[in-house]
């Protein structure tokens, strides 16, 4: 492999990683609730594509595009994680919204959310870091299309006369601007500035982002059955 596609590998990968879609929805939304559930938000959505990276050199990719009706499986299951994580946000929301209203019926309509340090608090925002690992993991996973990249895309980079050792350190570059792209995102969404301009319209970014989950979700699961 020259340096010129090693290069080129990494310029569509680096497209990949910063094209919007639920990852960067998910990982702004916490980041918004703080810097720890941003940070660890963005680590899981990092975790899940290198589950799905590690899929597709294990041959899954493989077997996509022998058998269809896998990545049919695969997307459907995928839409209803994405569209079930939106319902959940819609619920903490509104729960929030009822419990904010019971405590002030004079300002219920302002939901105000516990300071989690680092930033404004969040629907689903008062949950540990380790839930933020799972739901960035999560959101990753349930998009079984990034199999087909990996699969269509990147694998034939690190095939054939390419060492072992060559990919590793390719797949671990891969990893890292995926992780310095997603923790850059949360550290500036996270910043005190943008959380005193933008923190206090959280409850309406968790409203936003629950809801395009589930719309999202039901399309994954309406597109593999088109």
């Amino acid at each position: 492999m020259t340096a010129a596609s090693v290069t080129a590998l990494f310029v569509v990968w680096a497209i990949a990683v910063v094209s919007p879609g639920p990852d960067v929805v998910v990982v702004l939304q916490r980041s918004l609730a703080g810097r720890r559930h941003g940070l660890a938000t963005a680590v899981g959505v990092v975790a899940g594509l290198a589950v799905w990276l590690a899929a597709a050199f294990a041959g899954v990719a493989t077997l996509v595009r022998v058998y269809p009706q896998v990545m049919t499986v695969l997307q459907v299951a995928g839409g209803l994680l994405l569209a079930g994580l939106g319902v959940l946000g819609l619920r903490g929301w509104w729960r929030d919204r009822a419990t904010a209203h019971s405590e002030n019926p004079r300002t219920g309509n302002e939901i105000r959310y516990p300071d989690t340090g680092g930033g404004t608090g969040g629907g689903v925002a008062s949950a540990g870091s380790g839930v933020d690992v799972a739901r960035g993991l999560l959101t990753n996973l349930a998009n079984p299309k990034a199999l087909v990249f990996f699969g269509a895309v990147l694998t034939p980079f690190l095939r054939g006369q390419v060492s072992v050792a060559a990919s590793v350190a390719i797949v671990a570059g891969m990893i890292a601007i995926a992780l310095a792209w997603f923790g850059g995102l949360a550290l500036i969404a996270s910043h005190r500035t943008v959380n005193e301009r933008v923190g206090r319209l959280l409850p309406w970014v968790d409203l936003v982002a629950s809801g395009l989950f589930v719309a999202v979700g039901v399309a994954f699961v309406s597109a593999a059955f088109a």
